[in-house]
């Protein structure tokens, strides 16, 4: 029942995983979700190589810095009037950032661990807040990316994961065209002209060889799953 998932990724201190961030904004795509990407502690790394791959494929996007709040307020209205949630890896600061944007909250927050890596997981639970006339949820971080995570996909309906690869679907040489290697690919045409990201086919395909054997009866699995997990509600805080 959400209207938005905010896309959390830190530009470092852990470092980004492109990966990652496209299974996740597919994940949202493919369920009716809004994506919002939200990139953290902007003021410990450059973030160029990020605005060139996300910049423009029509997804609001947003650079913060907890350290100085560069960037909070504007990214602030997007929680009014609807039901979100906030996710991405352990240590990216999702809980920090909710702090800032909703002090009352006064959400738990941790470090990165030196020694790992990756973050320490500070939230344990989803959790639901009333904000701004709306709803936003806390999730768990992870500190490890699986498909099956999110949602187990056609391999015909990955395509509309990737938003950037709609005025050239249909375009390819061959109607069954997996846009991964074909000759006559209207899509790698477009990798190859600079109008999609490298990053982004890449995360494609390699989304693509995940599900390309996936069978009806899986799907059917997760979709049992899925619901008894909705089911089970999650908490809500007034």
């Amino acid at each position: 029942n959400l209207d938005k998932l905010f896309v959390v990724s830190s530009v470092c201190d852990p470092q980004p995983s492109t990966l990652i961030i496209d299974k996740t904004i597919a994940a949202a795509e493919l369920k009716g979700i809004e994506p919002v990407l939200v990139f953290t502690k902007t003021d410990l790394s450059d973030t160029t190589e990020l605005k060139d791959i996300y910049g423009s494929i029509g997804i609001r996007c947003y650079f913060v810095s907890a350290a100085d709040g560069v960037g909070v307020d504007d990214l602030r209205p997007e929680l009014t009037g609807c039901i979100s949630a906030f996710t991405g890896n352990s240590g990216v600061g999702k809980s920090t950032l909710l702090n800032l944007l909703v002090p009352e909250l006064e959400l738990a927050t941790g470090e990165t661990s030196k020694k790992l890596g990756r973050g320490r997981h500070t939230t344990r639970h989803v959790e639901l807040y009333p904000v701004e006339g709306g709803y936003v949820a806390d999730t768990p971080g992870f500190s490890t990316m699986d498909i099956e995570r999110y949602e187990l996909f056609r391999k015909e309906e990955l395509p509309e994961g990737f938003r950037e690869f709609a005025p050239y679907l249909g375009e390819c040489k061959f109607t069954s065209c997996s846009h991964t290697c074909e000759k006559g690919c209207a899509v790698l045409k477009a990798v190859e002209e600079g109008k999609i990201s490298r990053s982004r086919i890449d995360s494609y395909i390699a989304m693509y060889n995940e599900v390309k054997d996936i069978k009806e009866w899986q799907l059917s699995k997760q979709k049992m799953y899925d619901h008894r997990r909705g089911s089970a509600g999650v908490r809500r805080r007034f």
